[in-house]
């Protein structure tokens, strides 16, 4: 067999690694909105029909909106590719750096997460929030796909990336 991997496409190991969000993290989200919507659910079936329509559009209101939150949540990831790293969410505009322009790549050490700098002393041009899977994974692959002559900062690496 050729250089082709277990799917048997041989472009697949050029295609960008993707890292959603950790099954820890869905269950979590799916538990809350269960939670709430037997919240309302109980409060309408127990009859509480006299509410005012501003009641009602206020919680729909706020019904939707933790709807949209954890459907943007599950649906939230981050792409590490050859020349690009890409935090995709569906409900906010994507956003992304160029491996090349990566001057320092910082793993905070009271939060989960990576913030890549193209400035190193200028703020982060992408956060990468914590509770995706395979975190240390994550970690490895950026800071190995960052320049070289990039710093790792945070966690007990010094300014040079070595630890």
């Amino acid at each position: 067999m050729t250089s082709q991997n277990k799917s048997g496409n041989a472009s697949d190991e050029n295609a960008p690694r993707r890292f959603g969000i950790s099954q820890f993290q869905r269950w979590i989200s799916a538990s809350g909105l269960v939670a709430l919507l037997l919240v309302y659910g109980t409060n309408y079936a127990d009859g509480v029909v006299a509410m005012e329509w501003s009641e009602l559009a206020l919680d729909a209101s706020l019904v939707a909106g933790v709807v949209l939150a954890a459907f943007n949540g599950f649906r939230k990831e981050v792409l590490v590719g050859e020349n690009e790293i890409r935090k995709v969410q569906p409900l906010w505009t994507d956003q992304s750096v160029q491996i090349s322009e990566i001057r320092r790549v910082h793993v905070p050490t009271t939060e989960s997460g990576l913030w890549l700098y193209t400035d190193p002393d200028g703020n982060p041009a992408l956060t990468i929030g914590g509770g995706l899977e395979a975190p240390d994974e994550l970690e490895e692959l950026v800071i190995q796909h960052a320049p070289s002559d990039a710093a790792v900062t945070g966690l007990g690496h010094r300014a040079n990336g070595t630890s």
